[in-house]
């Protein structure tokens, strides 16, 4: 899915996913996961498994979140990317943005394949709230610093929005209730704000070595603890 006409947008665009550096591929897995619970049928018991549609989402997913994670490392100068360099570091920063752009185009490329007009569209909002929550921690004033509620929402744009719209477009594919559908989202919202929640407080508590990261005073730099 990442291959590109040019060899140096091929070898940019692929790098994290050569490295593994964006973590333990937690976004795919949770949704392949969510994909069997909800697709499960009794007759069959644990032996259900993933559509390949629900997999071919997963990687659609894990597309978009590598193409936010280099771009999140362009707008913050990051060097490093969970103990090894950024891929703005690498390559540079003209190189990496259009790697990130490369990355996030393949993956709305290959979402149209899934004949599905909700789940692109889910995938679209996903997008959307990514760009809002880094506006939203670019721009917060001191008043918004000391706000929960300002926190957890852009913490949701950032982190939980594209997992949850995930989820909820796991269901639709799986022609679930709307019921479903919302608690498969809701699911997907908890589960990214809490995740985000830890990283943040690790950023207090771990060290340098297990962030694999800056040290934990960029937090307050940017805005993400109130």
């Amino acid at each position: 899915m990442v291959v590109a006409e040019v060899p140096e947008l091929t070898s940019a665009a692929g790098y994290f996913f050569r490295a593994g550096a964006e973590g333990k591929r937690t976004c795919p897995t949770v949704l392949l996961l969510m994909a069997s619970a909800i697709s499960m049928d009794i007759a069959d018991g644990l032996e259900n498994k993933p559509r390949a549609r629900h997999m071919h989402l997963a990687e659609i997913t894990e597309m978009i979140h590598i193409s936010s994670l280099i771009h999140d490392d362009v707008l913050d100068d990051a060097d490093t990317r969970r103990g090894m360099d950024s891929l703005n570091f690498k390559v540079g920063k003209k190189l990496a943005v259009l790697a990130g752009d490369f990355l996030l185009f393949r993956a709305f490329s290959a979402a149209v394949s899934l004949d599905n007009t909700e789940v692109v569209s889910l995938l679209a909002t996903a997008v959307n709230n990514l760009v809002t929550g880094e506006l939203m921690q670019m721009s917060i004033t001191p008043a918004q610093r000391c706000s929960m509620d300002y926190y957890l929402q852009k913490t949701y744009y950032k982190t939980a929005a594209l997992i949850s719209n995930s989820c909820k477009a796991i269901a639709v594919l799986a022609e679930q209730t709307t019921e479903v559908q919302a608690l498969a989202y809701q699911y997907g919202r908890h589960l990214g704000i809490a995740y985000q929640l830890i990283d943040d407080i690790l950023d207090f508590t771990g060290t340098s070595a297990s962030l694999g990261n800056c040290d934990s005073s960029h937090t307050f730099c940017d805005g993400r603890i109130p």
